[in-house]
């Protein structure tokens, strides 16, 4: 159709700027809800296949009550031609429900939508012949949260908001398309690839700009909870010994400090971005596994030393794509509710999450 042609060209422009390396994979990925992994950038033809038949069965009544007098009933053939095609794309999929209105399925159009993608998910990685990169990248998208930043309305006086370059990074690194020419050694630590896909730069200790992306999104956090009129502070110095025996304290100051947080005890929250793409093909890909185990990891280093002083500790672990540690979504809730509660917001809003799924991707950018 002509609108997807001109669409998929809009895109195009804008993710690669009319350069190689968007193809049908790519597309295939923009045209995907964004709850699957996509950037929501529906193709007409392929929503007119489900949106079609769910539109006739869901106004069935109301077909009834404007033909009522005209002697037409029934749904003529274009809507038996459209249940054909959707019985052929979705074969394991009972679409008898949509033969009749006593049997029409609530939310007709979200069902069918969801089996439908669902099914063209599963085919993906056999279709595009995906590489082990290719499918560790899908399966990260779909993460939960992974995509909470396409979601975030653009204000400039909260920091949200991305210059060109920005944005065409993230999407380029998340469709899965070349940053960099040709691989090389990393002019900056020598010791590794600077890889074609740029994920050498994201973890590279000895690049100046390493901390940003921690640091952009410890100050959002810092933010969203002093909007939330929670009392918080950041870079809070922690003074109890890790070991007696140097008489001093080890430990670095707190990312951020919420004071009186969990049972009337301040809670020291400590920041750790991965990637998860980091070892690929050395040992099986298990999406989150990564941010999981630093997050472990971080409980383990730190949490008796803090329980000790009566202190809590909840380590706040998120992987380059947005996946959020479950300690990470049980505080953050938990600071949506007290935003609903102190701030006048959209309850059907997530904007503590869209502002830290944000935050994540304009630190990786830049």
């Amino acid at each position: 159709m002509l609108f997807d042609k001109e669409l998929r060209e809009v895109v195009e422009d804008i993710v690669v700027d009319r350069g190689p390396f968007f193809g049908d994979l790519q597309w295939r990925l923009a045209s995907l809800p964004i709850r699957f992994g996509g950037l929501g950038l529906y193709s007409a033809l392929e929503t007119s296949s489900y949106a079609f038949a769910a539109f006739r069965t869901q106004s069935w009544v109301l077909q009834d009550h404007i033909l009522r007098d005209s002697g037409l009933c029934g749904m003529y053939s274009d809507f038996d031609n459209a249940l054909d095609g959707l019985r052929g794309t979705i074969q394991n999929f009972d679409v008898s429900h949509f033969t009749s209105k006593d049997t029409v399925l609530l939310k007709a159009q979200h069902v069918l939508a969801s089996v439908l993608f669902s099914k063209s998910v599963q085919d993906m990685k056999v279709k595009f012949d995906m590489t082990t990169r290719q499918k560790a990248i899908f399966g990260c998208l779909q993460a939960a949260h992974a995509q909470d930043f396409l979601l975030a309305i653009p204000i400039d006086g909260l920091g949200q908001h991305m210059s060109p370059v920005e944005y065409r990074t993230i999407l380029r690194y998340r469709l899965m398309i070349q940053l960099f020419p040709i691989d090389e050694v990393c002019p900056v630590c020598r010791k590794a690839c600077l890889d074609t896909f740029g994920e050498h730069a994201v973890h590279c200790k000895e690049l100046p700009g390493f901390m940003y992306i921690h640091d952009f999104v410890r100050d959002v956090l810092f933010d969203i909870f002093r909007r939330a009129r929670i009392s918080v502070k950041k870079e809070a110095p922690v003074n109890f010994l890790t070991d007696p025996l140097d008489r001093r304290s080890t430990l670095r100051p707190a990312d951020v400090m919420v004071y009186g947080w969990v049972c009337g005890k301040h809670a020291c929250v400590d920041l750790t971005e991965v990637s998860p793409l980091v070892g690929l093909g050395v040992r099986p890909f298990i999406v989150e596994q990564t941010a999981l185990k630093a997050a472990s990891n971080k409980v383990a280093k730190h949490e008796k030393a803090c329980s000790d002083n009566q202190h809590a500790f909840i380590p706040f672990a998120f992987d380059t794509f947005g996946f959020l540690a479950p300690e990470v979504v049980d505080l953050l809730h938990r600071v949506q509710k007290v935003m609903h509660n102190n701030v006048m917001t959209p309850r059907s809003m997530n904007v503590v999450f869209t502002r830290v799924g944000f935050a994540i991707q304009k630190g990786l950018a830049a």
